[in-house]
């Protein structure tokens, strides 16, 4: 059992490159995008998106446009927000909340502005965390208009009363687009079978929050595409939180409900403190079951009700909707202190704990690839010895894994479930089967 532990986890790696270079090469990606102003719309969107394509090769990402303005079932399209730069200068002169040394001093999507005002009417402009003094809280405002900024509250002390000039060099164009892309990766199979890969990439810089589920996302398609062989076709999509899920929906709903097998939303990915998975509504999809069985041994795992859900899993799951889709996270969001703040950099996230949540979604994905209900072609216990399967020589009464697995592939448990039973992962069971569809002991259970 070690040694096929270790062939299968030496099988995950990206192509030839070692765990710990693939895991330099991701955080080396986080850093290049962790400076961009991004938002639900907008050139840094864009940007982000043009840099996550040069990753993964060049010219796969689809990217697509939906014109400010659109309705998509509920909701509105918002105009596209751009802005240049922001800061409020104090009675004395002094440059606080300079948003070109930290883009997480403004309101994300905060309207233009250009005036003196006193302290208690800038008071009420001014968003802190008490709890958290030394950090700058990520707040948005996107179908609102306001205006603010960000603050630690360690500085807001410090305010005097006098006259404050808050300036902010941003505007809303109402004929602007909202940008989402896509790509998939298709099945060997000739299989119409699909497993979604969602991923947000809609936060300005904030590093596990933002940055670590699309890189993780473009890693693992590099990896995919590697494969030779696979059983389903891959659907990566790449949003703006919420809005951009909404418009997904919108236009691929009828072909998700008939062709998805399994979904996952990837977010909060790259710290080394934990896994977490966030279930759908009634706990008993595909999804729920691969994940859990993958992620559940470990470290500090945490599984958390549809009830804690907070990001696209909302929208993939909704009544109307319902497809099954569960949230994958390390350190899920919420649950972290630095979730949401300026403390959520580049130190927050590692090359080991994006390597790790990489890992993670590979075995995923083998855990899926390999999923089957199979059922016996021979009546009793064939025999394994002839087939090499089984020792010849009984000098102890143990059975072997080739016969536990048989005695368990009845036309009603699949590979998750007797793995399950044997305390193994499904994909540890790749070349034991592999031997006994060979052998023609096993057949698919139609």
């Amino acid at each position: 059992m070690k040694k096929l532990k270790r062939d299968i986890v030496d099988s995950l790696d990206f192509r030839s490159l070692s765990f710990e270079n693939t895991g330099k090469a991701m955080y080396e990606l986080a850093k290049e995008l962790f400076p961009i102003c991004r938002s639900i719309t907008g050139q840094g969107f864009r940007d982000s998106l043009y840099i996550l394509d040069n990753a993964l090769g060049g010219g796969n990402l689809q990217i697509h446009s939906i014109k400010s303005g659109t309705k998509v079932f509920d909701w509105i399209v918002p105009p596209e927000w751009y802005i240049k730069d922001a800061f409020i200068i104090t009675p004395n002169g002094e440059k606080i909340c300079d948003f070109k040394k930290h883009n997480l001093h403004v309101v994300n999507y905060s309207e233009g502005i250009d005036k003196e005002i006193e302290l208690d009417e800038l008071q009420n402009h001014l968003y802190s965390l008490e709890e958290e003094p030394d950090a700058i809280p990520y707040v948005t405002s996107y179908y609102k208009k306001r205006w603010g900024f960000c603050i630690t509250h360690n500085e807001r002390k410090k305010l005097k009363q006098g006259k404050y000039r808050v300036f902010i060099d941003a505007k809303h164009d109402e004929n602007g687009v909202l940008n989402y892309a896509d790509f998939i990766i298709p099945s060997t199979k000739n299989s119409k079978e699909e497993i979604l890969i969602s991923t947000y990439l809609c936060h300005p810089s904030m590093a596990n929050n933002e940055l670590s589920g699309p890189i993780v996302a473009i890693y693992l398609a590099k990896w995919l595409l590697n494969l030779k062989e696979r059983k389903y076709n891959y659907r990566f999509v790449i949003i703006p939180e919420t809005i951009g899920s909404i418009i997904y929906i919108n236009k691929h709903l009828k072909h998700l409900q008939k062709y998805l097998k399994a979904g996952f939303v990837l977010s909060c990915l790259g710290d080394d403190n934990a896994y977490s998975l966030i279930h759908t509504p009634k706990e008993n999809s595909l999804s729920d079951k691969v994940a859990l069985h993958t992620l559940k041994n470990k470290v500090n795992f945490k599984e958390f009700s549809f009830l804690y859900r907070g990001s696209d899993e909302r929208q993939y799951n909704a009544p109307l909707v319902n497809l099954g889709v569960v949230g994958i996270c390390r350190s899920k969001y919420l649950e972290y202190q630095e979730y949401h703040t300026s403390k959520d950099d580049l130190n927050f996230i590692s090359p080991k704990g994006l390597m790790g949540g990489l890992k993670a979604m590979q075995e995923i994905i083998l855990n899926l690839e390999i999923n089957e209900i199979y059922e016996n072609t021979i009546f009793c216990e064939p025999n394994l010895g002839k087939r090499g399967l089984y020792h010849t020589l009984s000098t102890a009464n143990d059975i072997p894994l080739a016969c536990n697995f048989l005695a368990y592939c009845d036309g009603k448990n699949d590979i998750i479930n007797i793995a399950e039973i044997l305390n193994m992962q499904a994909y540890e069971f790749q070349d034991l089967l592999k031997k006994i569809l060979e052998f023609k002991l096993l057949k698919p259970f139609i």
